[in-house]
């Protein structure tokens, strides 16, 4: 009797289990279901229009290795990674044509059924102008893509010759595209972009050692196109009303994935800009901006300082002090264009000497180029900003003269 009773007891607590169990499974399920149509509404909120701002990821097919030894460096030390722009924004008229744009780029296209074609240029050199036309700029890349399913975008391109990377024609590559909003409207409204916007963080920690945080530019944000990057803040210094300190940023802008390859740059001296006697005035001036700047370039008192100047302006003439420092390799140039003299000399002069043992503690290394025309080349990351660009900051210091970064 005591062993039905217990055979029943189970029974019972057996019903009450399944039946709670086949509660909790149809719980499930109905989540699951109502998760399945939210997900699926989510993840497509317009499938049927191409129009809207897109993550394309780009990874190529073969990949190239600089194997250049430079500055102690070779571009095969840094790593390489598919590279994202999440800033492409597409625009189907009536006519199944195509534009868009990425930041800077423009992009041009037509679009059949559910095949895709889209041609991606640059812009050639010279100031930004938001408003030229394709025809005037420079045809890199055409992609062909479908439409798949989702509203998103998949398929191939393949790179044309380009003055700037002549290793990347032919090359061909995958196209990976998510929609990340449809949009609506005017054609007008797509990609608004300042490229300020992209680099207003960058310099802040780059030049805290030696300026306390005080950001000059050289000549606000205008924008120049050079190879395959912009000066952000002008190319030519010292370009203020303060012919002392002021920088600008060489941001390298390419649609290539993300690895190194070497940039070349010239630093060619200019006409005079100021007076000797006035930019010791102005340096007493800065000294007092910057608190105690002769400092920061290894000087104990202003006087030393001036004292060098005097020597080095009297051997070499006209003269402009600059500094570059990279990103990437964490190493710093110094700049000593000149109008006579060897540069030799002018390179282990007590001034410059000074200065490259006082920034030796904060970089990696510091290397010292001397002339009136200087060359200097440097390993830099190109992609979007937050991927891994590695923006080149160059420090014009001060001088008589202008200098011109090409």
């Amino acid at each position: 009797m005591k062993n039905q009773d217990l055979i029943v007891k189970i029974a019972m607590k057996s019903n009450i289990y399944m039946k709670t169990f086949r509660i909790l499974l149809l719980l499930i399920l109905v989540a699951f279901a109502s998760c399945e149509k939210t997900t699926e509404y989510v993840c497509c909120p317009d499938s049927s229009s191409i129009n809207g701002r897109y993550a394309f990821t780009l990874v190529p097919e073969n990949s190239f290795q600089d194997t250049t030894l430079l500055k102690g460096k070779r571009g095969t030390d840094f790593p390489e990674y598919s590279a994202t722009y999440d800033d492409v924004y597409l625009y189907e008229d009536g006519e199944g044509n195509v534009i868009g744009n990425c930041k800077t780029w423009k992009i041009t296209g037509t679009k059949s059924d559910q095949n895709l074609i889209l041609d991606l240029y640059v812009h050639p050199q010279g100031p930004i102008n938001m408003e030229i036309l394709v025809d005037s700029m420079h045809k890199f890349t055409t992609m062909n893509l479908i439409i798949n399913e989702y509203g998103n975008l998949e398929g191939d391109g393949m790179y044309y010759a380009y003055e700037y990377y002549p290793q990347l024609e032919d090359e061909t590559y995958t196209i990976y595209a998510n929609k990340i909003v449809s949009l609506k409207g005017d054609k007008a409204n797509y990609g608004k972009f300042s490229f300020c916007d992209v680099v207003a963080s960058i310099s802040s920690f780059l030049i805290s050692n030696i300026t306390d945080g005080i950001f000059r530019p050289i000549g606000n944000c205008y924008l120049h196109k050079d190879g395959g990057g912009y000066y952000i803040f002008g190319h030519k210094g010292p370009g203020s009303i303060l012919p002392v300190y002021t920088q600008t940023i060489y941001f390298p802008w390419e649609w290539v994935r993300c690895t190194t390859r070497i940039y070349d740059f010239n630093i060619n001296i200019g006409d005079e800009s100021i007076g000797y006697l006035c930019l010791k005035d102005k340096l007493e001036i800065l000294d007092t901006v910057l608190e105690c700047f002769f400092k920061k370039l290894g000087f104990n008192t202003l006087e030393s300082m001036f004292e060098a100047m005097d020597n080095f302006h009297q051997h070499f003439g006209g003269f402009a002090l600059s500094v570059a420092y990279c990103t990437n390799t964490k190493n710093l140039s110094i700049y000593v264009n000149h109008k006579q003299g060897s540069s030799s000399a002018a390179k282990n002069h007590i001034l410059i000497q000074t200065m490259k043992i006082a920034f030796e503690p904060f970089v990696s290394e510091v290397y010292v180029f001397a002339g009136s025309d200087i060359s200097d080349s440097w390993h830099l990351n190109r992609s979007v900003i937050g991927v891994c660009n590695t923006p080149l900051v160059i420090m014009y210091l001060f001088g008589t003269h202008h200098v011109n970064y090409d």
